[in-house]
């Protein structure tokens, strides 16, 4: 049995062995550090749970390869290349916007804009969170979740949801942010599933 007190390089070196327990306390213990990071680049909630999900399954896919010293500093570093990434492609890529892309796995070549993500991949996982994300949403109080929806959906600003529901600013950023913080405890056990869906 994985003992809960193990160090990120004990954890790393049972992950070697293919200890997916060992990888999953690795994943609860820094997962939010990545999506934190990655929102610094890209304020968009299913977009950084998209560059979670593509680092952790980055690490396992490269376990038998990786030589990693800080396992905090390595997943901070990789959501950071991963959001700049991101950024430069959606500012590149105008919307609807229809081109043959090469893929590359690593995404190494940060020069050219016409090497993209494999968007191809994450379609499958992406469908299920949106499905997930509507799902938790459904648990909200009605005023939260409309608030919520107003401002993801039609991309009002808080002063323009508080002006419509003639209710205060701060009422607002509380709605949201509790909305968001359900969506993130849900959806970090739904992310992980899909992780794990992959690896087999």
């Amino acid at each position: 049995m994985l003992k809960n007190n193990l160090t990120d390089s004990e954890l790393l070196e049972a992950i070697i062995i293919n200890d997916e327990k060992a990888f999953n306390q690795l994943f609860e213990r820094h997962w939010s550090k990545v999506y934190t990071m990655a929102f610094r680049y890209v304020k968009d909630q299913e977009t950084c749970l998209e560059i979670t999900h593509d680092v952790f399954l980055n690490i396992w896919k490269k376990r038998h390869e990786l030589h990693i010293k800080s396992f905090k500093s390595y997943v901070i570093t990789a959501a950071s290349y991963h959001g700049i990434r991101k950024k430069q492609i959606l500012k590149a890529i105008p919307i609807n916007y229809v081109e043959n892309y090469e893929y590359t796995e690593d995404n190494a070549d940060l020069s050219n804009p016409h090497v993209a993500v494999n968007f191809g991949e994450t379609a499958l996982y992406k469908s299920e969170l949106d499905l997930e994300v509507d799902h938790l949403l459904n648990d909200l109080p009605k005023r939260c979740r409309e608030i919520y929806t107003m401002s993801r959906k039609e991309n009002l600003s808080i002063a323009e949801i508080a002006d419509r529901l003639q209710i205060s600013r701060r009422t607002v950023e509380n709605q949201l942010s509790n909305a968001l913080k359900h969506l993130r405890n849900g959806l970090k056990y739904i992310l992980l599933v899909i992780i794990f869906r992959f690896l087999q």
